[in-house]
């Protein structure tokens, strides 16, 4: 009985020893309520360099966010063609305009090469009825940002006088809106009644043939071209959330792109 009591009290002190040498409390007591650095709680191999080795976890923490940003380099407005003088910008312009018409008809070209490839009827039915929804319903669209993102738009029509004085379209000033605003207006509203029209006309809604919107369409795609061609010139943006189009090589893709639009719109017109 005395050999237990002894063993029993032996094991007692031995714990009670270990307990004090790793700081041991409790789990229902918080340590720093007895007096104890946090930093001991945190770091005890600091304080029991001979006892204990306790490699603390990186506390878990939200991984960072990293946010993509894209910033395209804006060119030096010395090397813009607005920066030259105003006889360069005209002979820019015309230039410009020369190879859009130009690529115009070199797509034409491969568009009825296509249509030589294709079996017969192909080619049509593939024109007849995608490409006026297709063409209609983009138009459409774009008519009514005129009007949701009117400051956008306003943003990349040519001042009077632009190119050295090239560029003279006139606005009426009894509407009491700016020349900005007007020419966005009524572009948009253009786009509108031309989208809508050669759906009808697609679907067979409006008696009439879809020949005639999209020759519409086409003279209205030629009509706001200027404002693409004052974009490059000037390095203009749109702005309004829009990200700005990539120098020079954006500008080169969107003429390409308009090529492709009129191109589609002298088939749907002259080859229906």
């Amino acid at each position: 009985m005395t050999s237990s009591l002894w063993k029993l009290s032996v094991i007692l002190s031995l714990s009670a020893l270990l307990k004090s040498s790793i700081g041991f409390t409790s789990p229902s007591i918080p340590r720093c309520s007895r007096n104890l650095s946090c930093d001991r709680i945190l770091n005890p191999s600091r304080f029991y360099p001979n006892k204990v080795k306790v490699k603390v976890a990186p506390l878990l923490s939200e991984p960072p966010r990293t946010q993509i940003e894209t910033i395209l380099e804006r060119p030096d407005p010395s090397v813009l063609i607005s920066a030259r003088p105003g006889s360069e910008q005209q002979d820019a312009v015309f230039v410009i305009s020369a190879a859009i018409v130009g690529g115009t008809f070199i797509f034409v070209y491969l568009l009825s090469g296509l249509e030589n490839l294709l079996p017969d009827g192909w080619f049509a039915a593939w024109r007849d009825y995608t490409w006026p929804f297709g063409l209609g319903i983009v138009f459409t669209a774009a008519g009514v940002s005129h009007f949701t993102v009117k400051e956008a738009f306003c943003n990349i029509v040519p001042p009077k006088g632009s190119w050295g004085g090239l560029w003279q379209v006139p606005a009426p000033e009894f509407l009491g809106l700016s020349y900005e605003e007007f020419h966005t207006y009524w572009t948009g509203i253009a786009e509108i009644a031309g989208g809508l029209f050669l759906l009808a006309s697609g679907f067979g809604i409006a008696d009439i043939s879809p020949s005639v919107p999209s020759a519409l369409l086409g003279l209205l795609a030629l009509s706001v071209t200027p404002a693409n061609i004052y974009m490059f010139t000037h390095d203009a943006e749109m702005g309004e959330g829009i990200p700005p189009i990539p120098y020079p090589w954006g500008h080169v893709g969107r003429g390409v792109a308009q090529m492709v639009l009129l191109a589609l719109f002298w088939k749907l017109t002259f080859h229906y």
